[in-house]
């Protein structure tokens, strides 16, 4: 049986991964060009996707970002004033929202009970891309969300084909649709793009006209060019029907129509008060926005007039490749302002992400003027993407400064442009807080060659200081020598590249420690796949020596059978760290999906097993390819973890654990007696406990919600999971009273 792990009387709350106690967060003051940011551990923003709710329910719209990277959710509630936005990062209302929300987000409040609802993409619960709904309302003072149940397999929003069949309403995995009331009767109706592209389809809401009012979601194809535009890959003006009713026709070209690249959001409003919606477009092949105006009417939509440069009136939302555009009241004077950003992921503009321009008009004739392109990131740390920290006192001064190397601000062309920052612990020994006093430090960005930097500090040489080794994309090592000696501010040599020969592939993330405990310090790097590399020093005191074959004994390839990818995935992107309690190592990694994993039963076992304690340490779910530093740095006893991640910025939490404590002595694993097979699954899925007693295993999808639940009293069972939609699962499985948690991926 395995015992409780108890560190220091608190437990540790990974016997069951799955629900793991969240971290509070940690608030430390982060100071750049002489300015405090206003939520610095916000995690940054790369692709935000803006929405207005009221989180509270104190009457006063709050706002909502769902950012694609990473498909991650943000929560501020609004404490400003009307016509003075002030925003206050809440990240504690993000529990409130449904997991795993994929590519795209819509709030509308479809049913105008005063509880924004969910739109989202269907592709992660279901095998098609469509639109799934989560409805809203409110419970002890925060809003909360149920999906809404829809008759069919998969509970998708569906339409009836001439047929009598149904089908779903299909939205592009990288569309944005709009979703608004289109036709003036006072139900939400949808606008997307046609599958093969160029026209857009309007799909209405059938809720009034049945006699249901707004409660209903039942929609009917009623026009399959709406507006009569066409748009191409070709020229960002879209073609325009002679007149209303009509569709553009490409004469002699249906062949395009089905050759246009993939990819377009759209924005309705009524920017003429003339009762009828406008619609701004963004494609993927152009850096500015669409405007079109409709010059028809809410039965016909009829687009007579465009601005390929909007607002070209003020400053054009210039976004190199892909544009979104939101319109929602932003800075709480009662008029809709609009924002812009990418919605291309990994390959556009990383930091300035955020254009608004403020309504200076009135609700009914908006007048947009630019305000700024980096809303909401200037506050925050965000170095454009990717985020690796790590903890050293670079001044000696005896708190703890931070070291965070990114993948790179995008510049023009597809380059990034990559290199450490500093950040000078300011603060105490009790009240840490940071400032950026060197945005190049130590010049790696002279290596301009799309780098993805992940610094490491340790004593490698042995002289008593802290040498710096950087991971990079290409898989090997940077390598500087500290040669200021004990005690004194750092003072590196030159930079060495290929460092001892050493190449694990893509993506090297370093960590040093002397992990077989023999004196000298060992490198173990994370890297792309998702395993990690071990590569125990073979050289002596003050001479550091490895072997660069990670294959070859005392190394190997993937240390303690660590693997962060999810099952069915090629990629994982760990990010190692190690921890000695008192004569104990543990082990911690951050993820590709963003969760950081944690592991013991390390000493004695570097060529076994390490023992997985949970895949959701602190509940820390901050988006994409997390990378953790921890050290405490308030000295309160208790470890402090940041977290970088994809977005290129950082989050911090309050932990629960201690260096002065020690391990569980090692016993069986209830994580290793437990088995699931195959995995992934298909049809039948087994457990297997290996001794007779009484049984249960809950099944949850990446939603938290509960989808099957079983018992048994004997060693194995199958079950059947053949009418469950492919996806990533959680299992949750209880053996004589104690619980653990496992991930299944079903096909």
């Amino acid at each position: 049986m395995k015992r409780a792990v108890w560190i220091t009387g608190l437990l540790l709350a990974v016997v069951v991964p799955v629900f793991s106690q969240p971290y509070q967060p940690l608030n430390a003051p982060f100071r750049v060009n002489g300015k405090n940011l206003a939520f610095p551990l916000a995690g940054g923003l790369n692709n935000p996707q803006f929405n207005a709710v009221d989180l509270n329910n104190d009457q006063i719209q709050d706002l909502y970002i769902f950012d694609r990277t990473g498909d991650v959710q943000l929560t501020f509630i609004n404490e400003g004033t009307p016509g003075e936005p002030s925003y206050r990062y809440a990240p504690q209302y993000v529990q409130y929202f449904p997991r795993g929300l994929n590519d795209w987000v819509l709030l509308r409040d479809f049913n105008q009970d005063g509880a924004m609802d969910i739109f989202t993409q269907a592709q992660g619960r279901a095998p098609f891309q469509g639109i799934i709904v989560f409805y809203g309302y409110y419970e002890n003072g925060h809003i909360a969300f149920e999906r809404l149940p829809f008759d069919n397999e998969y509970s998708l929003i569906n339409f009836p084909l001439l047929n009598g069949t149904e089908t779903q309403v299909f939205v592009s995995l990288v569309d944005y649709p709009a979703i608004d009331d289109l036709d003036c009767d006072g139900d939400l109706d949808i606008l997307t793009f046609n599958p093969a592209g160029g026209y857009i389809e309007m799909y209405a809401n059938q809720s009034v006209e049945e006699n249901y009012g707004l409660d209903s979601l039942i929609f009917e194809l009623v026009d399959d060019c709406w507006g009569g535009i066409f748009e191409s890959s070709i020229e960002q003006a879209v073609g325009l029907a002679e007149s209303p009713g009509d569709c553009f026709n490409l004469a002699g070209s249906e062949a395009s129509v089905s050759m246009r690249h993939p990819g377009s959001t759209l924005l309705t409003f009524d920017s003429d008060n003339d009762g009828d919606k406008d619609l701004v477009i963004g494609d993927i092949t152009f850096s500015t926005l669409n405007y079109l105006a409709n010059g028809g009417a809410c039965e016909q939509a009829w687009i007579v007039d465009q601005d390929t440069n909007y607002p070209s009136y003020d400053v054009t939302a210039s976004i190199p490749i892909f544009p979104a555009a939101f319109y929602l009241d932003l800075n709480n004077d009662g008029k809709k302002d609009l924002l812009a950003s990418p919605n291309a992921t990994n390959l556009s503009e990383n930091y300035n992400v955020a254009w608004f321009y403020e309504n200076t008009g009135t609700a009914e004739n908006p007048l947009f003027e630019f305000r700024q392109q980096d809303l909401l990131v200037n506050e925050m740390v965000d170095l454009g993407s990717g985020a690796y920290p790590a903890f050293v006192d670079y001044n000696a001064d005896g708190l703890l400064d931070l070291v965070v190397g990114n993948t790179g601000f995008w510049q023009s062309g597809g380059r990034r442009d990559a290199r450490l920052f500093l950040y000078e612990n300011i603060g105490t020994a009790n009240n840490p807080a940071f400032e950026l006093v060197n945005a190049n430090f130590l010049n790696l960005n002279v290596f301009n060659d799309n780098y993805s930097f992940a610094p490491a500090f340790g004593d490698l040489d042995g002289d008593g200081d802290m040498d710096i080794l950087v991971g990079e994309i290409f898989g090997q090592l940077f390598y500087a020598e500290n040669t200021a000696g004990a005690g004194n501010p750092v003072s590196y040599g030159p930079w060495q590249y290929g460092y001892m020969g050493i190449n694990i592939g893509q993506l090297s993330v370093p960590f040093i420690a002397d992990l077989n405990r023999d004196g000298l310090p060992d490198l173990i790097v994370g890297e792309r796949t998702g395993n990690v590399n071990y590569f125990q020093n073979i050289g002596t005191a003050g001479n550091p020596m490895f072997n660069s074959d990670p294959t070859v004994a005392p190394n190997t390839p993937q240390l303690g059978n660590v693997r962060t990818s999810v099952p069915g995935a090629i990629t994982g992107y760990s990010a190692p760290i190690v921890l000695d309690q008192q004569g104990e190592f543990v082990f911690v990694t951050g993820t590709e999906v963003g969760q950081i994993e944690f592991y013991n039963d390390i000493e004695g076992n570097l060529y076994g097993a390490f023992n997985l304690l949970t895949e959701t340490m602190g509940d820390i779910r901050v988006g994409a390819r997390t990378r953790p530093a921890m050290a405490d740095i308030d000295d309160d006893g208790f470890l402090e973890i940041i977290v970088g991640n994809e977005r290129g910025g950082l989050s911090g939490f309050q932990t629960p654990l201690r260096l002065d404590s020690t391990t569980p002595a090692d016993e069986p694993s209830l994580e290793s007696a437990v088995r699931l097979f195959p995995n992934p699954a298909e049809e039948q899925l087994t457990i297997q406990v290996g001794s007779e007693g009484a049984r249960q295993a809950w099944l949850f999808n990446t939603a938290g919600q509960q989808v099957a639940q079983w018992q048994w009293s004997g060693p194995t069972v199958g079950l059947d999971v053949s009418e469950l939609p492919a996806g990533l699962y959680f299992v949750r499985i209880v053996v004589d009273g104690q619980a653990i948690g496992k991930k299944v991926l079903i096909r």
